[in-house]
């Protein structure tokens, strides 16, 4: 049996440590790279949350992948509120401009048609109107796979405005512009009011309901003088929740100086609608969520909810069609 040259040992050992010197040397600049990678994406994760346009990532299958916090500034909903509600972006925009943004879309997917700008109109969430000009560019991977659509999205309002203005003078109208301009500016400040001051009912009476619900589960685990008080404060609970059914005439009477004939011309349309349907339809109309038409009417979420199919249904609406939007056409 031979024993191992010293040197050859020696040797070997030199080898390692070289290849363990040349694997630190790699790791190392692994670790710059992956800092310069962090840095970049740190860069354009600040750019793309910051950007003014209203910025979209729609995959081949038409899927948003990702959503601007400018979505916000423009429409009033957050990224949130499109992931949690997918139908939402459709749902904004104007009846009419619907079916050319999702022409405009499927044939950017499709390759169809890429880099021609649409115009279209949305409302906000406060039932604003903007007009907005969209553009869309093919996206891919370092390896040219295909991932889809970013889409920039922006308010042209201002521009369009402009644009009516100069045509406008030219016709020698310009102070009747103006006054209508003023009048447009007056009725969106009062229905702003309205929505406010519906959601705050609506926050409230859910706070009362709250109250009673949770008052109820106590009341029978306490003595009973304590009881005979609670039940007292109970009983003045359900007679407010009664008398808030009375706010409806005074909102009813400012309902119609914002939106004339409303309730007229939905009674001749649909002469089968309850009092009860017309609140809800006004409701809607101003853009509240289910939530808040459970808070205003007292009831659930769920019964707010079946009550809005049940109304559909009476309007004879289709299922593709949007209620708010409908709505708006009365």
């Amino acid at each position: 049996m031979s024993l191992q040259n010293p040197l050859e040992g020696t040797d070997r050992i030199k080898a390692l440590e070289n290849e363990l010197s040349r694997i630190r040397e790699q790791h190392h600049f692994l670790e710059e790279e992956l800092k310069t990678v962090a840095a970049e994406k740190e860069k354009y994760q600040m750019i793309a949350e910051f950007a003014q346009d209203w910025e979209l990532w729609i995959d081949p299958k038409s899927v948003f992948l990702w959503i601007s916090p400018s979505c916000h500034d423009i429409t009033g909903f957050t990224p949130n509120d499109f992931f949690k509600n997918p139908a939402l972006f459709y749902e904004l925009i104007i009846q009419e401009d619907e079916q050319k943004v999702r022409h405009s879309i499927h044939d950017a997917i499709s390759f169809m048609q890429i880099g021609q700008a649409v115009e279209f109109r949305l409302l906000t969430k406060t039932k604003q109107m903007r007009w907005c000009e969209m553009n869309s560019k093919a996206v891919f991977d370092g390896r040219g796979r295909y991932l889809g659509q970013r889409c920039a999205i922006r308010d042209i309002t201002r521009l369009k405005t402009a644009l009516g203005h100069i045509r406008e003078m030219s016709e020698h109208h310009h102070w009747e512009i103006k006054a209508k301009e003023r009048y447009r500016d007056e009725l969106a400040g009062k229905e702003r009011e309205l929505v406010t001051s519906l959601i705050r009912i609506a926050q409230k009476n859910e706070i009362v309901s709250y109250i009673r619900k949770n008052l109820t589960v106590i009341k029978a685990t306490l003595p009973g003088p304590i009881q005979q008080k609670v039940s007292v404060m109970l009983e003045k609970i359900e007679t407010h929740q009664r008398l808030q059914l009375f706010n409806w005439e005074d909102f009813k009477i400012h309902f119609e100086k914002v939106h004339r004939g409303f309730f007229s011309k939905l009674k001749d349309r649909f002469p089968t609608l309850t009092a009860k349907d017309q609140r809800m339809c006004a409701y809607i109309y101003l853009g509240l969520s289910t939530k808040e038409l459970a808070g205003l009417l007292n009831i659930t979420p769920q019964s707010a909810e079946i009550g809005r199919i049940r109304l559909r249904k009476k309007l004879g609406l289709a299922q593709s069609q949007n209620l708010n939007s409908f709505l708006q056409l009365v």
